[in-house]
């Protein structure tokens, strides 16, 4: 958890890029780098080997939907990165604050709770 709060500053600010759209790039670089380091222990934890957290049927289902609507967020992102099309300032704040939430998700998740992030990104809401 520790790290994923050190990371989360990176996301949010570009500063490597001198242009807009290479920082919004750089901050799509960014982005994918912290979905990676939360979603890496997903499927350990899914499968109940990590101790002392339990996700519920429900929780496992909402945390996997909330996961794949920022990956699809992300994916279409990078996909317009690698195809040199203008990226849109919007489109990267909705992805970041997609990501944030997912992070509030996953983090209530783990404590044992269901936070409102979890069913507004997973399309409950």
């Amino acid at each position: 958890m520790t790290k994923l709060l050190c990371l989360l500053p990176f996301f949010m600010v570009a500063a490597c890029a001198d242009t807009t759209q290479g920082k919004l790039r750089q901050t799509i670089y960014d982005m994918n780098s912290t979905y990676h380091v939360l979603a890496n222990p997903v499927p350990d934890i899914i499968a109940g080997k990590v101790p002392g957290v339990r996700l519920t049927d429900s929780q496992v289902i909402l945390i996997k939907r909330a996961s794949q609507s920022v990956f699809n967020e992300l994916s279409a992102l990078n996909t317009s990165v690698q195809a040199d099309q203008t990226l849109k300032e919007t489109a990267v704040a909705a992805a970041q604050s997609s990501l944030t939430s997912l992070v509030t998700c996953w983090s209530g998740l783990k404590a044992g709770t269901t936070p409102a992030a979890c069913s507004a990104l997973a399309g409950d809401e």
